[in-house]
C-alpha cells in the first residue's frame, strides 16, 4: 500500500481531534510500518498547479500516486478526479474488490 506523504499530515490533524498527540504518534507509526510513502516533491507541485484538476490537493495526490507507479486510487471523494486516468475506487469499493480475491 501507497500513502502520499500529504496523508499522513491530514490524518494526523484528524486523529488529534480524537485522541493525544502520543497516541496519534503511535497510531501514525504504526501505519508507517504497513505501507509505503509516495514523494511529493517539487515535479509534483508543479503539475498539480498546472493540471485540470479543480482541487489542488487531489492534484498533487493524483501527481504522487503516478509517479509511484500506483495502480488506482482510493478515497472517499471520487467526484474530483474526473481527470484520472487511474482508476478510482471508494474504500468500500476497495473492500469489496479484495475480498473478491
Amino acid at each position: 500500500m501507497i500513502v502520499s506523504a500529504l496523508s499522513y499530515t491530514t490524518v494526523n490533524y484528524l486523529l488529534s481531534k480524537i485522541d493525544n498527540v502520543d497516541i496519534t504518534r503511535d497510531k501514525l507509526r504504526k501505519f508507517k510500518i504497513i505501507s509505503e510513502v509516495a514523494v511529493l516533491d517539487e515535479e509534483i507541485i508543479e503539475k498539480g498547479l498546472n493540471s485540470n484538476f479543480s482541487d489542488f490537493e487531489d492534484a498533487v495526490q493524483y501527481f504522487s500516486a503516478l509517479k509511484a507507479n500506483c495502480k488506482i486510487i482510493v478515497t472517499r471523494n471520487t467526484k474530483d478526479f474526473k481527470e484520472s486516468r487511474l482508476p478510482i475506487m471508494t474504500p468500500e469499493e476497495f473492500l469489496a474488490s479484495i475480498k473478491k480475491k
